[in-house]
């Protein structure tokens, strides 16, 4: 899969919040005409519509670019997704708050619970916008993830049972020892019996 680069993305998004009736060619450039230059903004413009993400419909002198109803879809789902990020954060903060007065073995599994919950939401996210158009929708998605780690995850990912199995440990010492060499694999390996002792 393929995803749009940036500048696609950004003009599509605008086309799409023109809704059914979609924007005149002067309303784009009016919108990017710091960022994008003319002749990129035409070629871009072209690529979308014969990428079949555009529409474009002659109204008497006018010419308005629409968004697909498959791409305004895609990106009513983006913006559902958002949303519940959104609220889960500030779920986070407010629970945050009240755990910071409870005692160190609840917080740790009220902030368990939050984890697995924000995995969940993530991967039914995830799973709904590869539906539709996901080259539209999920390079944004994973800068909203990459947010969320950076704000969350780095810090309770912890917490959740990461035990590997000792197929998995196999495993993964077979691939250290691929990329990084026989002796990196070694080291590891030492140190995790020291640590099993």
């Amino acid at each position: 899969m393929r995803f749009l680069n940036k500048k696609k993305r950004l003009v599509l998004e605008l086309i799409a919040q023109g809704g059914p009736a979609g924007l005149t060619l002067q309303e784009i450039k009016n919108s990017f005409s710091y960022i994008i230059s003319d002749s990129s903004l035409s070629n871009i413009l072209e690529n979308l519509y014969f990428s079949e993400y555009i529409n474009i419909l002659r109204d008497g002198t006018e010419i308005r670019y629409i968004a697909s109803n498959e791409v305004r879809n895609s990106l009513i789902a983006l913006e559902m997704q958002k949303y519940k990020i959104t609220k889960f954060l500030e779920n986070v903060k407010k629970r945050s708050e009240e755990l910071s007065k409870q005692d160190r073995k609840v917080q740790l599994e009220e902030l368990t619970k939050l984890t697995q919950e924000g995995l969940n939401l993530i991967s039914i996210g995830l799973f709904t916008l590869i539906k539709d158009k996901p080259e539209v929708t999920i390079p944004d998605y994973l800068e909203l993830i990459e947010i969320l780690n950076k704000e969350f995850f780095s810090k309770t990912l912890s917490l959740l049972n990461n035990n590997m199995s000792q197929e998995e440990l196999e495993k993964f010492l077979l691939l250290v020892s691929k990329f990084k060499g026989e002796k990196e694999a070694e080291i590891i390996k030492m140190t995790l019996n020291n640590v099993k002792k």
